[in-house]
């Protein structure tokens, strides 16, 4: 019997669409001290870079983004915190109250509407940041937890031997029966991070609501430059075309590799696994699909 598979990408890429690169994790100098970057400039840097959307998510604070909304009303700008007094989530929508006030658990609890995402599980390569356990624990779990984090691909200021890639954790949670969005982050504190990763999102309209349903559904990937140009699923078979040539790896539990090969067109045919995802490597960077799951009879 074939299983048919969920398909978070259906109807992208068709009709009045668009995808939209931006990304929901990044600060500013004046409400987050270990940031370098005021917020007009982290402002001007996406737009030159040309970013659609962007998050401000400083921690432990909301941060007024109405002057960026007037000057620049062709980008989208939400309002979020990094709830930082224990491991970090971030808390992101069109308007966020200051929930940041209120202990871990009772701010997911009163998160509705938000998009909520677990931060850099694994920023130093040798600690234990967000474990699996303590993820899983989490009531309501959060929508999503970050793949890739920017922040912690180059020098950091103040630590040695930084993680930035975090899908092992990702494999571990979709394992254990977690379904969670993954999502890609340049985590913006300083002027070196900017453009280290995004989030395409495929927009039904490029406003506050169209992105956050965007990234709430998982019409959405995370890229470090390399992109998608199609993603399909029939029935029981997931086709992906890119944009340049990539070393391309379908995924299933426990992280095992199903299939690794070269080239801009990859196809696997689901065979039973809980779940089932893409990931890519090339010259233009790293890119990572929403997980695929059996759907529903």
């Amino acid at each position: 019997m074939i299983t048919r598979l969920s398909n978070p990408y259906a109807g992208c890429g068709t009709g009045s669409g668009a995808w939209v690169r931006g990304s929901i994790h990044g600060h500013s100098s004046e409400h987050s001290g270990c940031s370098s970057v005021p917020l007009a400039d982290g402002v001007e840097r996406y737009r030159a870079a040309g970013a659609g959307f962007m998050a401000v998510t400083d921690h432990d604070h909301v941060s007024d983004l109405s002057a960026a909304r007037a000057r620049h009303p062709d980008m989208v700008f939400l309002e979020g915190f990094e709830h930082s007094s224990a491991e970090n989530v971030l808390f992101v929508g069109e308007r966020v109250p200051p929930l940041h006030r209120l202990p871990m658990a009772q701010a997911l609890a009163a998160a509705d509407g938000l998009l909520t995402v677990v931060c850099h599980p694994r920023p130093r390569a040798h600690d234990d940041y967000w474990t699996v356990e303590k993820i899983l624990a989490l009531s309501p779990r959060p929508a999503g937890i970050e793949v890739y984090n920017g922040h912690y691909s180059g020098r950091h200021v103040l630590w040695k031997h930084t993680n930035p890639l975090y899908t092992d954790t990702w494999d571990a949670l979709l394992s254990r029966g977690a379904r969670l969005w993954g999502y890609a982050n340049d985590d913006f504190h300083d002027p070196p991070d900017f453009g280290r990763a995004w989030n395409m999102a495929w927009v039904d309209s490029l406003t506050p609501a169209g992105v956050l349903r965007a990234l709430a559904s998982g019409r959405c990937y995370g890229t470090t430059g390399l992109l998608a140009e199609s993603i399909d699923v029939d029935r029981s078979r997931v086709n992906v075309r890119l944009a340049g040539p990539a070393e391309g790896r379908f995924i299933g539990p426990e992280g095992r590799v199903l299939s690794n090969t070269a080239g801009r067109d990859f196809a696997w045919r689901h065979d039973g696994e809980a779940y089932l995802r893409f990931e890519a490597q090339g010259d233009a960077g790293m890119l990572w699909l929403q997980p695929f799951f059996p759907a529903a009879t």
